[in-house]
């Protein structure tokens, strides 16, 4: 099996997971202000759904095509056939990036739960990218998946910034993250001259072993189900 299905297999366990627990619909509560949404990662499209069940219309992004493919079917089996715009493509790109901005409105971009498979081809495609953002090649090497997840974070609030729209980043974390603990958000909002950053968080869990397992400072948990904090921050 190559690793893009076996991410989209694994990925459509741990979706199911949140969608059946409520925990979609608690991120979707953050964006009643905003129609349009474009949703960067929609992942097998459990997250689409509930968008789109909360009234949200959405251009739903991946780049991985299998990922792109359950989600179409998924809306299919919903009844919501024709109700997302999906699109293939990638957030760290620049010319991608503009061709949404040049060609769509939206109101709010979302990037909820960052995640993608490895490689070393994944990697070399990445580093320049992450080079950009302000990582060094020490740090990418000790932790891609986190160095792929900041850089992901920064791109979407760079298309945000630059169509002039919110965004709200929700991430997994071990502690909750208020503007008092908050480590790194406030310096995207200054960076992107958002006027503002909201703070929200939500005790939850995950499936690791038997969903696609989480990575922590580097390290696989093999535990079935591992405690996490939603952390969801909103720049308008």
């Amino acid at each position: 099996m190559d690793e893009e299905l076996k991410y989209a297999e694994q990925w459509d366990i741990s979706g199911k997971y949140f969608y059946d627990s409520g925990y979609y619909s608690w991120m979707t509560d953050k964006l009643k202000s905003f129609k349009s949404i474009v949703e960067i990662g929609c992942g097998t499209g459990y997250s689409t759904l509930a968008l789109i069940e909360k009234g949200h219309t959405v251009i739903a992004i991946d780049k991985n095509k299998d990922c792109l493919e359950m989600a179409k079917k998924l809306l299919v089996q919903n009844g919501y056939s024709n109700q997302a715009i999906f699109l293939e493509g990638d957030v760290a790109v620049d010319d991608f990036r503009k061709f949404i901005v040049d060609n769509y409105s939206f109101d709010a971009v979302v990037c909820w739960n960052v995640g993608s498979y490895w490689s070393r081809q994944m990697i070399k495609f990445y580093l320049p990218y992450m080079l950009e953002y302000g990582l060094n090649q020490q740090q990418i090497m000790g932790n891609p998946e986190s160095s792929y997840s900041e850089l992901i974070i920064w791109d979407v609030c760079r298309l945000a910034s630059s169509k002039g729209v919110a965004a709200n980043i929700i991430d997994r974390g071990a502690e909750m993250v208020d503007e008092q603990t908050d480590p790194y958000y406030y310096t995207l909002r200054d960076e992107f001259h958002f006027s503002s950053i909201e703070y929200d968080n939500k005790k939850a869990d995950s499936l690791s072993h038997g969903g696609r397992m989480l990575v922590t400072n580097g390290k696989v948990n093999t535990e079935k189900k591992v405690e996490i904090i939603f952390i969801s921050i909103l720049y308008t």
